[in-house]
C-alpha cells in the first residue's frame, strides 16, 4: 500500500554529518511545504520511505492508496531512547527527598537502598503488574515522540528473576509492535545483590556459570550486554569475565562508565569495540579524544546529572572533537524518574551546550546507532529507508526547545 503524507510544514529529513559540530536547520536536511510517500509493509513488516521533498516537487505520476494530512505540523525521523531501565517495581521517591537534604546517592546504596531496593521490590511483584507499569512508561514516551526505546534488565539479578525482566521486555514489545520498537539488553552486573553483598567476586561467578548462560540461551534473547564498571559496583577484570561469556554468545557489547569515577572502564570498552559507552560524567582530557576518535557511540543522560545534582557529561567537548554522540533519558527509579526525552534534549541543550540541532540528532541518528540500528533504521528519512516518523504539533524544529514544560507534542496525521 502506497500512502501519500501531505501539509508537512517543515519536515528534518536527518543529518547529513553524524559527526561535528552543527549549527543550522539546513545541516539536518530542512524541507518546507513538504510531502511524504510511504510504501509498505515489506517482507519484514516495516513501511519504507518512497519519496520524501517539498510537496510542490511531487512527481506527477505516483499514485496512492491513501491520503493524509499532516496539517502544517513538524515531521522528524523518530526519536530513539537508547537508554532506559524502565522495568522495575516500586518506588524510590523517599531516597530523593533524602538526596536533597544532603544524602548521596553512594551512601542511600551502602545502607541498602538504591539499585538493591529497586531489586526486592521487582523481585517481589508480579509479572502482570511489571508488564503493565513497563506499558504505562513506553505509551508516556510514545507520547514524547519516541519510536525506539532500549530496555536494560538488571533488577532481578538471579537466574529466574533477570530471565523473568526479559519475558516482561518481550511481552511489552510485543503489544506495541508497530507502534514503539524495543531492544531488549542484559545487565546482571548492575550491583550486587543483598543476598551476596560485600562479595562481588561470588555474584561474578553466579552471573558467568548461571545467569549469563541462561539469559544468552532464553527466547528471547537479549541483544546487548551491558555492565557497570564503577567504584563499590564492578572493575574491569570482573566486567571482562562477563563479558566473554556474551561475546561468544553473539551479544553486543554497551557500558555504563566514568559516571562517578574513571577506574578504566572506558578505555576497556573502547578496547571490546563497544556500541556505546554511557553517562560519561568523569569522562575528560586524553580519555575524551581516544572516544572521540573511535567508532563507539557516547550516550549521554543528562537528566540524570540533575536529577542527581551532579555535573554534565562535557557534551560540546564530544561534539567538538568529533565523537558519536546519542541523548537518552536513562528513565529509572532512583536516578532519573521520568520518560521525557525532550526534557533530557533541553537539559543538554541548556546545561551540556549542545546545540537543537546537535540534540535532535543525538536522539535521532545517534540514539539509532546507540542500539546497532534496528531493521536498518539510521536515524533519516530519506528514500529506501524505514519510515519510522515523529509528527510533532508545533510550527518549527525550535519551539520543541522553547515551549519548556510543554505536554507532549505528538501528532497523527489524519485521513482526507
Amino acid at each position: 500500500m502506497r500512502t501519500l503524507i501531505r501539509d508537512i510544514g517543515v519536515a528534518l529529513t536527518g543529518a547529513r554529518n553524524e559527526r561535528g559540530p552543527m549549527r543550522t536547520w539546513d545541516e539536518l536536511g530542512l524541507l518546507r511545504c513538504a510531502a511524504v510517500v510511504v510504501e509498505g509493509p515489506d517482507e519484514q513488516g516495516k513501511d519504507r520511505v518512497a519519496w520524501i521533498g517539498p510537496e510542490a516537487e511531487l512527481p506527477s505520476g505516483l499514485s496512492f492508496d491513501v491520503t493524509r494530512s499532516a496539517s502544517r505540523r513538524t515531521l522528524m525521523p523518530g526519536f530513539v531512547d537508547a537508554h532506559t531501565h524502565l522495568v522495575f517495581g516500586g518506588d524510590r521517591s523517599d531516597e530523593f527527598v533524602r538526596r536533597l537534604a544532603g544524602a548521596t546517592y553512594q551512601e542511600i546504596a551502602a545502607e541498602g537502598g538504591g539499585i538493591r531496593r529497586t531489586v526486592r521490590e521487582t523481585r517481589a511483584a508480579t509479572e502482570d503488574s511489571l508488564v503493565a507499569s513497563a506499558l504505562a512508561r513506553v505509551d508516556e514516551m510514545r507520547r514524547w515522540g519516541v519510536r525506539l526505546i532500549e530496555i536494560k534488565t538488571g533488577y532481578g539479578l538471579s537466574v529466574r528473576d533477570e530471565l523473568r525482566m526479559l519475558d516482561v521486555i518481550e511481552e511489552v514489545a510485543h503489544r506495541r509492535r508497530g507502534d514503539v520498537e524495543i531492544v531488549a539488553t542484559a545487565m546482571p552486573l548492575h550491583a550486587v545483590p543483598e543476598e551476596l553483598a560485600g562479595d562481588a567476586g561470588a555474584y561474578v561467578d553466579r552471573v558467568v556459570a548461571e545467569i549469563l548462560p541462561a539469559m544468552c540461551a532464553h527466547g528471547p534473547r537479549p541483544r546487548f550486554f551491558d555492565v557497570f564498571i564503577e567504584k563499590g559496583y564492578f572493575d574491569v577484570d570482573q566486567a571482562t569475565r562477563a563479558w566473554t561469556v556474551a561475546k561468544a554468545s553473539g551479544l553486543a557489547l554497551k557500558a555504563h562508565v566514568d559516571e562517578f569515577e574513571a577506574i578504566g572502564g572506558l578505555d576497556w570498552a573502547l578496547a571490546q569495540g563497544a556500541t556505546s559507552v554511557e553517562h560519561l560524567l568523569a569522562t575528560e582530557g586524553d580519555a575524551l579524544r581516544r572516544l572521540a576518535a573511535s567508532d563507539t557511540v557516547a550516550v549521554l543522560l543528562p537528566a540524570t546529572s540533575y536529577f542527581l545534582r551532579e555535573r554534565f557529561a562535557k557534551a560540546r567537548a564530544l561534539v567538538n572533537a568529533g565523537a558519536l554522540v546519542a541523548l537518552a533519558t536513562d528513565c529509572n527509579p532512583g536516578s532519573s524518574h521520568t520518560t521525557n526525552l525532550p526534557l533530557a534534549m533541553h537539559l543538554a541543550v541548556m546545561n551540556a551546550g549542545l546545540t537543537p540541532q546537535e540534540a535532535i540528532r543525538a536522539v535521532t541518528s545517534g540514539g539509532a546507532r546507540a542500539i546497532g540500528n534496528p531493521f536498518g533504521y539510521r536515524g533519516l528519512l530519506a528514500m529506501g529507508e524505514p519510515f519510522v516518523a515523529t509528527f510533532l504539533d508545533v510550527a518549527h524544529p525550535d519551539d520543541l526547545f522553547y515551549n519548556l514544560g510543554a505536554p507532549p507534542m505528538t501528532f497523527n496525521p489524519e485521513a482526507v
